[in-house]
């Protein structure tokens, strides 16, 4: 639904009539709570149109699910993924973030009380790998530490940690959408020295490489317009 008709209807005057209350009954509203909080909705997050059908083709191989899934379209361009079980929402989640042609799909619970027009998507959760740490600082805590840097921290990989055989730091962050993507940044540790580590992210894509934000890409972009030729910051 358009934002400027939403705008338009709650500038509207009601008549007395329009403004009675119209209640809506329970009979089977334990079920359909129950059956709504199985579900994601999720959005691509790119400025390009996206063939939807071919994109609910692929999720619908790739997650494997058949007709324990299904997909509905709630908006423009958002869809609702209703699962199953609870361990079916919580594999998609915990593996993203998932794609269609380069451009990441967005995804959040549902929560009782949505409306389409006004589902937001403010984070992605996604592993980034925090490289060139002191050996003395590859542990849980540090992980911890440098993740809220980024984002608000999810885990740490513990695993590689506990095999001895962690050559880097991987930290699932719920990373903001609105800001730059971090390449680096100084670390101080607890004896006070400082420290300068590179991060690297995984399955990370729709990365404009002139501004740094996700989403678009850097002949469409408008946050920084530069020469012809300049180096991009983020890449090439």
């Amino acid at each position: 639904m358009d934002s400027n008709f939403i705008e338009h209807l709650q500038k509207i005057t009601l008549t007395a009539e329009e403004g009675e209350v119209i209640t809506v009954h329970a009979e089977n509203r334990e079920k359909t709570l129950k059956d709504y909080s199985l579900s994601l909705l999720g959005r691509f997050h790119t400025t390009k149109n996206i063939n939807f059908r071919a994109a609910k083709i692929l999720l619908r191989s790739v997650w494997k699910m058949g007709k324990d899934m299904t997909i509905t379209e709630v908006g423009d361009g958002l869809f609702q993924f209703k699962f199953a079980m609870e361990s079916q929402l919580k594999w998609v989640m915990n593996n993203g973030p998932w794609s269609f042609e380069n451009h990441i799909l967005l995804l959040r619970r549902w929560e009782k009380g949505m409306i389409a027009f006004s589902v937001s998507f403010k984070t992605i959760p996604i592993w980034v790998q925090v490289w060139e740490l002191p050996f003395d600082l590859i542990n849980e805590e540090a992980g911890r530490d440098i993740g809220r840097g980024i984002g608000n921290v999810i885990e740490v990989d513990c695993k590689a940690i506990a095999a001895n055989q962690a050559k880097f730091l991987s930290v699932r962050v719920d990373m903001p959408l609105d800001k730059p993507i971090h390449r680096r940044a100084p670390i101080l540790s607890p004896e006070g020295d400082t420290v300068w580590v590179a991060f690297q992210y995984e399955r990370l894509l729709g990365l404009c490489f002139r501004c740094g934000l996700l989403g678009h890409d850097a002949k469409v972009c408008s946050g920084l317009r530069g020469r012809k030729g300049e180096e991009l910051p983020y890449g090439d």
